[in-house]
């Protein structure tokens, strides 16, 4: 297929589109002292799943790491079939290493702490080490490697063991050391154990009395899984890229979807879907719904070329990793930078808010009246936001600026 797919393209734009306002509500929730619970500022479908279970939101990094797959094939088979494997293994970890440097740089922005004594500088002891930008450049490189040196069948094979062999190593319990619990937090677990053994606690995304020592959601072990997430889209590019017709790569999808889905349920209920520990039964269920998506968008877009409402995701994907990166580093300055008595963001979020209620967010608990406004201004404040971004990504597509690592 010589031509570009429309479809993951909008795709691939769409994902970072919902990736921003996921990320920038304008209040996650509150802590009710009461109740003992947190309380979500935020309607089911744009939030997460507390623990076990998938949420719409929970289904957006693993798509964006499913259509990366999928882009891995476009891109290096060709290469693949006629170039030197040394040369392009070389350029997948340049690029994959990138990735990851960019995400550790993003993570621990802005590098200074406003403290009782002033401006200080954090501690690179304290840094954080995996993240979002870290997971994709280490499966990118991964993922790129075996692709490389395997075939399609191989391929299957590598995923199959990836599924398997995570479900048997996040089951190890150590003695004296832990007792797996995969019912809590990443507290409890071989994962969380590597990450703590590896990269060292202070390290970790979140470290609280509730979570003994932290824990990293995007760690070590997981990794392995998402790899298995990135090889489902090679997978699925290596089909767009086959010589059959159009409409039998779409049935063929669809097919493949639903089998991929009914399967990662049938795990579920002895593995649970969580995304948080990524587990086996998480890959195959995310998977499975991106593949019948991506076969429906090229059901609709690619065959019946209706695509007169791709524009504005295009524009987010021909830029992806730049509006993201941008998002994010705003968002840790407007998070970070004081305004009486709390920060710009919040400033921005209690101002929208008092638009339905005198209540500022941090008093709107379990049963509050005023929950509902909560939510509402939480998500006008994460739709609000994205808005000069899009200008931005727009600007940069007519202008033919577009920035890859």
């Amino acid at each position: 297929m010589k031509n570009r797919v429309i479809s993951i393209d909008f795709l691939r734009g769409f994902t970072i589109f919902l990736m921003i306002i996921v990320n920038n509500p304008g209040s996650w929730g509150a802590w009710d002292d009461i109740n003992n619970v947190w309380v979500n500022h935020l309607f089911l479908p744009l939030s997460h799943a507390h623990w076990n279970g998938c949420t719409p939101t929970d289904l957006i990094f693993p798509f964006f790491v499913i259509i990366m797959g999928a882009s891995i094939a476009f891109a290096l088979t060709s290469k693949k079939a006629s170039g030197n494997k040394t040369d392009l293994l070389l350029k997948v970890v340049k690029r994959g290493l990138l990735i990851f440097l960019l995400g550790f740089l993003k993570d621990n922005f802005p590098y200074y702490i406003i403290g009782e004594e002033g401006i200080e500088l954090k501690a690179i002891s304290n840094y954080r080490i995996m993240g979002v930008l870290q997971r994709l450049g280490l499966t990118f490189i991964f993922t790129g490697i075996i692709f490389i040196y395997t075939n399609r069948k191989q391929q299957i094979g590598v995923l199959v063991a990836i599924l398997l062999g995570y479900w048997g190593l996040i089951n190890i319990e150590i003695a004296e050391a832990f007792t797996k619990d995969l019912s809590q937090m990443g507290g409890f677990n071989f994962g969380t154990y590597l990450d703590k053994m590896i990269l060292g606690e202070s390290h970790l995304w979140r470290t609280s009395d509730a979570i003994p020592g932290g824990w990293e959601p995007e760690g070590l072990l997981g990794t392995i899984t998402t790899v298995g997430s990135c090889l489902i889209g090679v997978l699925v590019g290596g089909k767009i890229l086959s010589s059959n017709t159009l409409l039998e790569k779409i049935s063929f999808l669809f097919s493949l979807g639903a089998v991929l889905t009914v399967l990662g349920l049938f795990w579920d209920m002895y593995f649970p879907i969580n995304k948080g520990l990524w587990t086996s039964s998480y890959v195959l269920y995310t998977g499975g719904i991106a593949t019948m998506c991506i076969a429906f968008s090229l059901y609709i877009i690619d065959a019946k070329k209706i695509d007169s409402f791709t524009k504005p995701a295009i524009y987010f994907g021909s830029n992806a990793l730049t509006a993201y990166l941008l998002s994010e580093l705003v968002s840790a300055l407007v998070h970070n930078i004081p305004v009486g008595s709390g920060t710009v963001s919040s400033f921005i979020a209690d101002s929208i808010l008092s638009v339905f209620t005198d209540t500022p967010f941090h008093e709107i608990t379990l049963n509050h009246p005023d929950l509902y406004w909560a939510k509402l201004a939480s998500h006008m404040y994460a739709f609000l936001w994205i808005i000069p971004f899009y200008f931005l990504i727009r600007w940069m597509y007519k202008r033919k600026i577009f920035i890859k690592v």
